[in-house]
């Protein structure tokens, strides 16, 4: 192997190793900030005590029956639902790094092709970013929709007919990385879409919680990007 040859696989190695061990770091931060905090709604005994000792303050224990406030609503999402978010989060967090991983090879072979790898991978990363610890308002849904809408269609006209103004002339194969990309894209837009349809339909949607599934998706994502990164396959 000459030192040139030497010199590219030590970068790319080093650059999938950014790659992955930035998806890692982001996952740490999504396990941190969508764990729930154990906080428990107050039980009628909890209101039952706290109404008494108002009671005790004011003078009024014993002239009146302590009025006891209903425990405050919670809204929770069970069963697949519950996991929509999270999961949208991780694989939006997962396509980014695909994208990034690819953006300097496409940048060598055509310069709009890498920076619009780039801007892709930076866009998905806010995106995950913007969408932590919030409810998934309509607009971050819409959002999520199309952005990754888009990369789905400009990456099969790519593998079919290729991309015009001479960007990509004739189609480019599928590989590996292509389609880990589609699956974590078609996991946000499946997820946005479910929840916007939930959304119209009235149902009020409630701050993220974090899924044991989301947890299992997160580990095989993670998994998928060190594995493609150390085979070097191509995409």
């Amino acid at each position: 192997m000459s030192a040139m040859s030497a010199t590219s696989a030590a970068a790319h190695t080093v650059h999938y190793a950014l790659v992955v061990g930035g998806i890692v770091a982001l996952a740490a931060v999504l396990g941190a900030r969508l764990v729930p905090t154990g906080h428990r709604p107050p039980d009628p005994h909890d209101l039952r005590v706290a109404a008494l000792r108002r009671a005790a303050t004011t003078g009024t224990l014993g002239v009146r029956p302590v009025p006891v406030a209903a425990a405050p609503s919670r809204t929770t999402s069970s069963g697949p639902a519950a996991a929509l978010w999270p999961l949208a989060l991780v694989a939006s967090a997962a396509v980014a790094g695909v994208h990034a991983a690819m953006a300097p090879a496409h940048l060598r072979e055509q310069t709009v092709v890498g920076l619009f790898f780039a801007a892709a991978a930076a866009a998905q990363l806010a995106w995950t970013a913007l969408a932590l610890g919030t409810r998934p308002g309509r607009g971050l849904l819409v959002a999520g929709v199309v952005g990754n809408t888009t990369c789905i269609a400009l990456w099969a006209l790519s593998r079919t007919v290729g991309l015009p103004l001479g960007l990509l002339p004739a189609p480019e194969a599928v590989g590996a990385w292509d389609l880990a990309a589609l699956v974590w894209e078609l996991v946000v837009v499946g997820a946005c879409l479910a929840l916007l349809r939930d959304a119209h339909a009235g149902r009020r949607t409630t701050p993220v919680r974090w899924h044991p599934a989301a947890t299992v998706f997160l580990g095989v994502s993670v998994t998928a990007l060190a594995l493609l990164s150390l085979s070097g396959a191509g995409g």
